[in-house]
């Protein structure tokens, strides 16, 4: 008998089969990252790049693990993926079922939500997610009693949104929730729904830094209210029932805490000219965004503007209605800053609506741009100049929001 026969091969044979028998190990040749260098690798992608994350989910199991809570910390979250993601928080409505997800949400906008909602799924949304949730914005519509009391309980909120909701909100019930509330800091008034039946007594988050006031306050409420004395920056837009009197009572028992402050439209109570004065007021803005509306160019007078004053960012709203815009020219700024008045103005963002890029004004504003730009290289700064932008009130109050982060 061949030793072939016995199933030993020859060499020539062996070779052969060698050579086209795939290895007995399967397991794969490269060797994984650390998962360590996977979150650096993650830490440089955008929070808002959901597709990024997603995709790096779904290369292998180790990058699920280290992408997941990225991709859940900050969710984009749009009427088409808003049912799947309270059924992927909270696939149960009792806790016997809970999701490892919601421990790993820290911010929930829910803008993009109209009539997709209903205030028992977003008080089941935020109960599974209180203890990581910072961040909550809250939807037009859905947003009930039911949900307030459910934010209540969030105690590591830092922000809370509610300049969209249109039910209506009695300021007892809102400040009742929001009150033990340790980590909150920025707080916004819904625009158009608040109610204010005369009480005073209201007791506020004891860390509340950034608040924007909206919606039907009564001047009892600015009166009588006490300012937390963390507050610094304060932004008042969409009153249509108060009065100059009432804003400048609050402003002036805030005064020496205030360093950034924006009055904007819609405050039809207001006068033409009721905060000329406002620097004055408050001698410690940093920021200040004041709609032309109720303001003009005496604000920048010698009495209205003392010398040395911190103001170092300036932005000039308008609301476009008819007389406006020509209250306050590139000069106005130029001759407060060339005086030493506002010596530390280094920016100043002006809506186009003011017209200052027209052809009379335009030489105006290039010298103006000129004289902030070589005051802030005489102490080696970057990023002073004159701005033109679009004005649109649109409730989100975009000025605000872009100096608070």
């Amino acid at each position: 008998m061949r030793i072939s026969e016995l199933g030993i091969l020859n060499s020539q044979e062996q070779s052969s089969i060698l050579d086209t028998t795939p290895p007995t190990s399967t397991k794969s040749s490269y060797r994984s990252l650390p998962s360590e260098l996977i979150c650096l690798v993650l830490d440089f992608v955008s929070p808002q790049d959901q597709e990024t994350l997603a995709a790096a989910c779904k290369v292998n199991r180790q990058w699920y693990f280290a992408a997941t809570p990225y991709l859940y910390r900050y969710p984009k979250i749009t009427s088409v993926n808003y049912t799947k993601f309270v059924t992927t928080i909270s696939p149960s409505s009792t806790p016997v079922k809970p999701s490892r997800f919601g421990g790993l949400v820290k911010r929930i906008d829910l803008s993009r939500i109209v009539h997709d909602s209903r205030p028992s799924s977003i008080a089941r949304l935020l109960h599974r997610t209180q203890g990581s949730l910072e961040e909550f914005v809250a939807p037009q519509a859905a947003f009930g009693y039911i949900a307030l009391v459910a934010v209540g309980n969030c105690k590591q909120l830092r922000l809370l949104d509610l300049s969209l909701v249109s039910q209506l909100i009695e300021l007892e019930a809102l400040f009742q929730h929001i009150q033990d509330l340790p980590q909150l800091v920025t707080l916004f008034f819904p625009r158009s729904s608040i109610f204010d039946r005369g009480k005073s007594a209201f007791s506020w988050p004891p860390r509340l830094e950034r608040f924007s006031l909206a919606g039907r306050i009564g001047d009892s409420f600015l009166i009588n209210t006490c300012v937390p004395a963390t507050l610094h920056e304060l932004q008042i837009a969409h009153c249509p029932f108060i009065r100059d009197t009432s804003i400048k009572h609050l402003l002036k028992k805030a005064s020496h805490q205030l360093t950034v402050l924006s009055i904007n439209y819609h405050i039809p109570c207001l006068s033409f000219n009721a905060f000329d004065k406002v620097l004055v007021i408050c001698p410690h803005l940093e920021r200040l965004t004041i709609s032309v509306d109720y303001v003009s160019a005496h604000l920048f007078d010698e009495e209205n503007s003392p010398a040395g004053h911190p103001l170092r960012w300036l932005s000039l709203e308008s609301s476009g209605n008819p007389g406006v815009e020509k209250k306050i020219t590139p000069d106005d700024v130029f001759i407060a800053v060339a005086e030493e008045r506002l010596s530390e103005l280094r920016v100043v963002r002006a809506s186009k609506r003011l017209g200052w890029e027209e052809e009379n004004s335009r030489r105006m504003m290039i010298d103006l741009n000129e004289l902030l730009e070589t005051r802030a290289e005489e102490k080696g700064e970057t990023g002073a100049g004159v701005w033109n932008f679009d004005s649109e009130y649109s409730g989100k109050t975009e000025a605000f929001r872009g100096f608070l982060k």
